[in-house]
């Protein structure tokens, strides 16, 4: 017989969106901190380091975190969505479970270690490399239930208040070793620092230690549910292996450098958007009974961080290839295109972000499987060709157009199992086509208009001209009114502040 329930409230919808919104804010203003703490780090590491200490560190990472979902198998993700609270012996078992796949999966990777170094040809010190990330996988899968715990009944601040001091740590690490001229090494050790110190905070929060039994019988109904909405990070992440093995031969390794530097910098201002994603799978799993009151909570996220989006990124698109050269120094200054597409491709994810916590909070983790295989294996196709032909800013466009299509079908997924979701699929499409060609129009027109006079100009002239674009589009009053949904979100922000 399975222990009793641990002790947490039973939470009513209005009880959800209440620590759901207090959840984002405090996830917000952590977020605000780790932007900043991040272009710090940006401003310091891209003078300090290489394309190649990027491209080495990419592949290295790349095995940590194939290992990081393998060693998970989402049984944590199980005990969140589960509608009863989760029993010492789920718990415990779920833990010492997450720990078992971790310890073979370190096994195999130090077992191989040197293969790897050699396949990616990291030199003399990547099979230390290789064991050091794979060594630091313990500090993930012993966070896991603790975060699992706090995110389930959405005690979000404890979170944001270890996340943050964690990134204070992996920042300050991180450069002090890239000053002592350790390369990639920096970056790896930065990442065990953030890791070590997120963990004591995480344990500390959560008041948890393993007390009930293991039991298999809960294994296998975890893993029901728990294997299929693993696969969903699984996938993607061997598929995309593609990457800094068909870039690195083709490319060289300087080239996935650069490839993971324009993902991290283009992921900066999108952070914020992350924090919607990352409430909304345990605030949907709360409300499935409730299918009209989260059909509306969905499409007020969706319009609200559309809007926000379809406003910002456009603007940063067009200012990108004048400020990289000027803040980062011209060697990043191929990765400009590539950044540019991959911030486009960003806001969308933002968006399908939220309709993917839904179809795993509904239990259909299976269908987003499905989905994640055929566009993963159109990226790993496509991508290859586009390098062939584009180089390095053919990952991004092929990258944009999948998610942009791959958004378009989780649309419709999600909508046909609500009958309140009636036309999500024109919601969710709208702002990005519409407000998308008028970049296009403002970016090819103001090339063609001012020729050779300079990035700046450019970059003033394309910001001009789109300002105005957007503008006649919000007159029109058709689709979704950008100005409109971002008063209506500072008018729920100065409510909450004016509440008592």
């Amino acid at each position: 017989m399975s222990s009793p329930s641990t002790s947490a409230p039973e939470l009513g919808t209005s009880d959800v969106k209440v620590r759901a919104q207090r959840s984002i804010v405090a996830l917000g203003l952590r977020t605000l901190g780790s932007l900043g703490l991040r272009v710090v780090s940006s401003l310091a590491l891209s003078r300090l380091l290489f394309p190649g200490d990027y491209g080495a560190f990419a592949i290295v990472a790349f095995t940590a975190a194939m290992g990081a979902y393998l060693g998970d198998l989402g049984l944590s993700a199980s005990l969140v969505r589960q509608q009863h609270e989760p029993t010492e012996d789920e718990i415990s078992t779920a833990f010492w479970s997450h720990q078992a796949f971790t310890v073979a999966i370190v096994a195999v990777l130090l077992g191989l270690a040197p293969m790897l170094a050699g396949a990616y040809e990291l030199g003399p010190t990547g099979p230390l490399m290789v064991s050091a990330v794979a060594l630091g996988l313990f500090f993930h899968s012993l966070r896991v239930i603790p975060i699992m715990m706090l995110e389930r009944n959405l005690h979000f601040p404890a979170i944001a208040r270890a996340e943050l001091v964690e990134s204070v740590a992996q920042t300050a690490a991180t450069i002090g070793l890239a000053a002592l001229h350790l390369g990639p090494w920096a970056l790896i050790g930065g990442g065990l620092v953030r890791g070590a110190v997120g963990l004591g905070m995480l344990w500390a929060a959560a008041s948890w230690r393993p007390r009930g039994s293991v039991r298999w019988a809960i294994v296998k109904r975890l893993l029901g549910f728990g294997i299929w909405f693993q696969l969903t990070g699984i996938v993607p992440a061997i598929l995309n292996g593609w990457v800094p093995l068909v870039v690195g031969r083709m490319e060289g390794k300087d080239a996935v450098g650069l490839v993971n530097w324009a993902w991290a910098l283009a992921s900066v201002p999108l952070a914020l958007s992350g924090v919607l994603n990352r409430v909304a799978y345990p605030a949907y799993s709360r409300m499935q009974q409730d299918a009209e009151g989260l059909a509306e909570y969905l499409r007020t996220s969706i319009r609200r961080i559309s809007a926000v989006l379809c406003i910002i990124v456009p603007f940063g698109v067009i200012a990108l290839p004048f400020l990289i050269p000027t803040l980062f120094g011209e060697r990043w200054s191929p990765a400009s295109a590539l950044v540019q597409w991959f911030m486009l491709e960003g806001a969308m994810q933002a968006v399908h972000g939220l309709l993917n916590s839904q179809q795993y909070a509904s239990g259909h983790a299976r269908e987003r499987v499905y989905v994640l295989i055929g566009s993963s294996l159109l990226r790993c196709g496509l991508g290859a060709l586009a390098v062939l032909h584009w180089g390095i800013v053919g990952i991004g466009v092929t990258a944009t157009a999948i998610t942009l299509t791959e958004l378009c079908l989780s649309a419709w997924l999600v909508a046909r199992r609500n009958p309140h979701l009636s036309g999500l699929e024109f919601q969710v499409m709208e702002p990005f086509l519409t407000v998308g060609a008028l970049l296009a129009f403002a970016v090819g027109l103001s090339r063609f208009a001012m020729g050779q006079h300079g990035l700046l100009v450019q970059a003033l002239v394309g910001t001009g001209m789109l300002a105005v674009l957007v503008l006649a589009r919000e007159r029109s009053r058709r689709g979704l009114s950008l100005v409109g949904e971002v008063r209506a979100v500072v008018a729920h922000v100065r409510g909450r502040k004016a509440a008592p």
